[in-house]
């Protein structure tokens, strides 16, 4: 059997990194098959005798993508394409399956114009309707594709997801053993208070002006906590620069960029809590690291959250700052940071090879 992956979408971020693991180890457990991989950059972890690589360079949503993949997929004559997300030629008629993460786009996305907008949604719901089979990774989205697009119940598979580069942390810190007791990392780091951490993008859904309110209710009520954001791209976002400002809370804010793991594992084991404010998370890829620290977990009360984390995390209403502050304050006055916390049951349950054995029944 041949299989064609589209890989065209591959970015250093985190559903990215995700699928390369996925399509790694599926291409592992069923090595009869052969693999020709689309992608615009070359991919270095798929070299394998029966893979074939192809850099053809045409962006996702493009004109190019109508036109000439189309004409490229014709030449190939695969017998089974999947697209990882809904964007492919629209004409394309062979089979194919779709692998939706999230409907965050028709929600979150600024459109230039009416037109671009329905544009977008009108190639979605083409591209979906005539997918032979979509995977997708919650309830929310798969009742979001029968109620927004029409899909067929009976077109749409669940799979259990996984947690992404746990194995590689596990490595890292395992190889980094012996230096990891020798930091001070409040001190590395010139962090002067307790202090807790958010590791996401900064995208409107992720809700981080409410989190600044937080932060700024806490110091002025007498409980001084620091903020540490652990992601890249945040701290060039002017918006939330100027929310700092505005409420004079700057010595209270970190943004640190690059971070090693080492120092990765100090800070989640040292933080008072991980807050994780999002209005919409399909699957928290972006809890990963928390998850294997063992740390506790303060989260937007959200159905795709709750049905993984159960009662292992403190939920709170991501709509209110007042819900926020509250848990925050509760956990300040109540010292509970002894609390231990365990997600065995979680790592258990949501690994690589548990997607891999889904997939192989999907594809067959």
């Amino acid at each position: 059997m041949k299989i064609w992956f589209d890989l065209r979408f591959v970015q250093n971020e985190l559903y990215s990194r995700f699928v390369i693991q996925l399509v790694k180890a599926y291409i592992k457990e069923n090595k009869e098959n052969e693999y020709i991989i689309y992608s615009n950059e070359f991919i270095p972890w798929f070299e394998e005798k029966n893979i074939t690589n192809k850099n053809i360079h045409i962006k996702n949503g493009s004109f190019s993508e109508q036109i000439d993949f189309l004409k490229i997929l014709k030449k190939d004559d695969n017998n089974l394409m999947v697209f990882f997300n809904h964007f492919k030629p629209i004409n394309y008629k062979w089979q194919y399956i779709t692998l939706v993460w999230w409907l965050k786009d028709i929600y979150y996305m600024n459109f230039y114009s009416y037109f671009e907008k329905y544009k977008y949604l009108f190639l979605m719901w083409k591209n979906l309707k005539k997918s032979n089979k979509i995977i997708c990774l919650d309830q929310n989205t798969k009742n979001e594709l029968i109620e927004k697009f029409d899909i067929v119940e009976s077109n749409i598979e669940m799979i259990n997801w996984f947690f992404p580069d746990s194995e590689e942390i596990e490595d890292k810190i395992l190889d980094n053993d012996e230096t990891i007791g020798k930091i001070n990392i409040k001190t590395k780091y010139s962090i002067q208070n307790d202090f807790f951490i958010y590791s996401g993008w900064d995208s409107i859904e992720k809700n981080y002006e409410k989190l600044i309110s937080v932060i700024t209710r806490l110091n002025n009520s007498g409980h001084i906590v620091d903020l540490v954001f652990l992601w890249n791209n945040i701290s060039s976002n002017i918006n939330l620069r100027n929310l700092i400002l505005e409420n004079k809370i700057e010595k209270n804010i970190y943004f640190l960029w690059d971070v090693w793991l080492t120092h990765k594992k100090h800070l989640y084991n040292e933080c008072l809590w991980v807050i994780f404010p999002s209005f919409y998370e399909p699957f928290p890829f972006r809890l990963t690291e928390p998850l294997f620290f063992n740390t506790q977990i303060l989260t937007s009360d959200l159905k795709n959250i709750r049905n993984i984390f159960e009662e292992n995390v403190t939920y709170f209403s991501p709509i209110s700052v007042n819900s926020i502050y509250e848990n925050t304050k509760k956990y300040l006055e109540e010292k509970n940071n002894e609390k231990k916390v365990n997600y065995k049951n979680i790592k258990i349950k949501y690994t690589k090879e548990n997607s891999v054995k889904q997939l192989n029944q999907i594809i067959g």
